[in-house]
């Protein structure tokens, strides 16, 4: 499952996960879950009950054996939007499964320290995080918000078949 977690219309990271998703359904059931088009509600407790698109969802993120999450970085930190689905799954859900990582920001300040966000973030639900990563920046992108840097869209597609390939290898 490729997951966007930037709630923008213009998105940069959206750019990039559509980009994972065409990728990745190449060769695998691919899911695409982005989060601008889906309400998943803000968590409230365990106690309360959520409505069919949040739980769907959650669903969708916890059956999936492969994540690429998308990962925009607001004022140093991963979006609040991507922690909020997170916040809305059993942590037990989740073990044993693979994710990589596409971080977009402005400058490159704060990329090592979302990615060391989502890394402690999969540790807890103890999904195996590749280690590579992509970092893409405002500078890879034409004013029109397409990507014009050939690297960046190689190293998206590397990563998802580098993640692909690390869940395949744990099966085998």
């Amino acid at each position: 499952m490729v997951v966007c977690g930037s709630l923008r219309k213009a998105s940069l990271t959206r750019e990039l996960t559509d980009l994972a998703f065409n990728h990745a359904k190449k060769t695998a059931d691919a899911d695409y879950l982005n989060l601008s088009k889906v309400n998943v509600e803000w968590f409230r407790g365990w106690e309360e009950s959520y409505g069919s698109e949040t739980r769907d969802a959650v669903e969708r993120l916890t059956v999936s054996d492969v994540l690429i999450i998308g990962c925009p970085i607001y004022d140093g930190l991963l979006s609040s939007p991507l922690k909020n689905l997170f916040e809305h799954v059993n942590y037990k859900s989740l073990e044993g499964k693979v994710a990589g990582f596409i971080i977009k920001s402005g400058s490159t300040i704060s990329s090592l320290q979302v990615q060391g966000q989502l890394v402690a973030l999969m540790n807890y639900f103890r999904v195996i995080s590749n280690p590579r990563a992509v970092y893409a920046f405002d500078e890879h992108f034409d004013k029109k918000g397409k990507l014009k840097d050939k690297g960046i869209e190689a190293r998206v597609r590397r990563l998802v078949d580098e993640t692909i390939g690390m869940f395949q290898g744990k099966k085998g």
